[in-house]
């Protein structure tokens, strides 16, 4: 959206925007290995509050303006040798942590956030091959050991502290990482990788920092670094067999600012000691609003413009209030179902979307209109999942998409209906779109379920659903294509372009995606849960083929459009 970030606010310092705390971790670098390889770097630590990375002194918050989108990159973690990506918040980057030296010849770790470990060698006693840490974002990491058959890698650097030197058979730990309190308790992120050990037997790897690092192991593949601390990857040791090492997490991103009242849409949104908080996991986009309505003609929701329009949008139930009547667009979504759960064998459909309005001039008066966003369905826990719950503007209703069949149970009709259940070729129910004077609904039929394989859910976009193996790929999408909100309203600028996407569901032979716009998708085959759709898409969650439960529905959404 263009800048036009001019408004004021009481509860903000600042005339174009307002003050963000943050904290930006990023990746963490790979393990070293096969072979007394180091520990990987943890990823590069920027922090506002409590305390921030390579002992440096606090950061200063961001000031962001108002009405702008800010892109969120969240790094990934390091394979195996190689260094994290970054994390980026506005002008805010955090460095990849290093990789690790990997095999036993003593090859030095990677520069990076912090760096990552030296690998030991079959010579040379105290090596002096680590890699070097960051200022004010990461330590250094850990020196390998040389000895013939008995070296130990080096540990990667932590966020707080270094990484420890590897010894005659023994790895190095990981150095520890740093604790924020940003999210409202106190959480480490940052911890470097353990260091392999070397010698038949070895004596011991090295473990990883506090804050997600991943440790080395005698007998078996070293530790990953765990998933959003940007913890480095743990280093292969050598006990007679060459062990591998490990990836290194990926890292997070939180804002946060002063007040229970949201003025920014992206990541997570809780709240905690006053604040309002976004943690993304994945990368996303933080988006600001005006700031208040001073200049709009209606008050209600997150406010936006981009000179020709302005957007309330409602990511939970509140009070549009015109203060003149008005010619409007509405978008409105219901709450997403919930998938069903599969019992090992046959697969769990997905949960359909819920039903989109859609209405164009729509003419609104000065006064209020109630507006109540629907609530995404559970994903199911024994058998089908919950239909999501209807999104009300005043007394124009979008309807919840109905749960996903799962463990020989039916999926469950809604505003798009759920997925078939992977037996007896189950059928899913009819969409029930909903009407309004005014509006055009939205809504499809999900797929049948067949043998061992679930249907996905329907979507808002298309009739397009399909079952997992009908997919012929994996990862390929099966559940109903989203809505995409630019195909019915000219001039659409905001972030929000797709909406109600159908859940993915599992084959015995594939496992297909979601249908866009923030729709769970379908689990590894055989392995691990399925994912929930994203909050205030409207759309319908992943089914799951084990006995995980199915996926969550995504909650509803309003978004209301008129002339500046």
């Amino acid at each position: 959206m263009p800048i036009l970030g001019t408004q004021a606010s009481q509860n903000t310092k600042s005339f174009l925007g307002f003050d963000v705390d943050y904290l930006v971790v990023a990746g963490g670098g790979g393990g070293g290995g096969p072979g007394v390889g180091g520990g990987g770097g943890a990823g590069g630590l920027r922090s506002t509050v409590t305390a921030t990375g390579g002992g440096g002194s606090l950061e200063t918050p961001l000031t962001l303006l108002f009405n702008t989108n800010y892109t969120v990159t969240v790094g990934a973690g390091g394979a195996l040798e190689n260094s994290g990506s970054n994390s980026v918040l506005s002008t805010v980057t955090s460095i990849g942590g290093g990789f690790a030296g990997g095999g036993a010849v003593g090859n030095p770790g990677g520069t990076g956030g912090s760096g990552g470990g030296g690998s030991g060698a079959d010579s040379g006693g105290a090596l002096s091959n680590k890699g070097s840490g960051t200022a004010n974002q990461g330590r250094d990491g850990g020196n390998g050991y040389g000895q013939s058959t008995a070296g130990g890698g080096g540990g990667g650097g932590g966020a707080n502290t270094a990484g420890s030197n590897g010894s005659v058979k023994t790895g190095g730990n990981g150095g520890a990482g740093v604790a924020t309190s940003i999210s409202g308790s106190s959480v480490t992120y940052g911890g470097g990788g353990g260091g392999g050990g070397g010698g038949v037997p070895p004596t011991a790897a090295g473990t990883g920092g506090a804050g997600g690092g991943g440790s080395g192991n005698l007998n078996g593949p070293a530790a990953a670094g765990t998933a959003n601390t940007g913890g480095g990857g743990g280093g292969g040791s050598y006990d007679g067999a060459f062990r591998a090492g490990a990836a290194g997490g990926s890292g997070i991103v939180i804002a946060r600012y002063a007040g229970t009242d949201q003025k920014a849409i992206g990541g997570t949104v809780t709240t905690s000691g006053g604040n309002t908080i976004h943690t993304f996991t994945s990368s996303g986009t933080f988006s600001i609003g005006t700031g208040n309505s001073s200049t709009s003609k209606a008050s209600g929701g997150i406010i936006y413009t981009d000179g020709t329009y302005f957007y309330h949008v409602f990511l939970a139930s509140g009070t549009f209030t015109p203060t003149q009547s008005l010619s409007a667009d509405l978008v409105i979504g219901g709450g997403g179902g919930g998938a069903g759960k599969g019992n090992s064998n046959p697969a769990a459909g997905g949960g359909g979307a819920g039903s989109v309005g859609i209405a164009t001039s729509y003419s609104l008066t000065a006064q209020n209109y109630t507006v109540t966003i629907g609530g995404g369905g559970n994903g199911g826990t024994s058998t089908t999942g919950s239909s999501g719950s209807a999104t009300n503007f005043n007394i124009v209703t979008a309807n919840g998409g109905g749960g996903g069949g799962g463990n020989n149970a039916n999926a469950l009709t809604g505003g798009s209906s759920g997925g078939g259940q992977g037996t007896n070729g189950r059928t899913s129910p009819a969409a029930t779109p909903g009407s309004a004077s005014g509006f055009t609904f939205y809504a499809n039929t999900g797929s049948s379920g067949f043998t061992n394989e679930g249907g996905g859910g329907g979507g808002a976009g298309a009739a397009d659903a399909k079952s997992a193996n009908a997919a012929g790929s994996q990862g390929a999408r099966v559940g109903g294509s989203a809505l995409n909100i630019t195909s019915y309203l000219t001039g659409w600028t905001f972030a929000t372009t797709l909406i109600g996407g159908g859940g993915g569901a599992t084959g015995d032979d594939y496992y297909g995606s979601g249908g866009g716009g923030g729709a769970g998708g379908g689990t590894v085959v055989n392995s691990g849960p399925p994912s929930s759709a994203t909050a205030n898409s409207s759309g319908g969650g992943g089914g799951s083929k084990d006995t995980s439960n199915g996926g969550n529905g995504g909650s509803g959404i309003v978004i209301v459009r008129y002339a500046v």
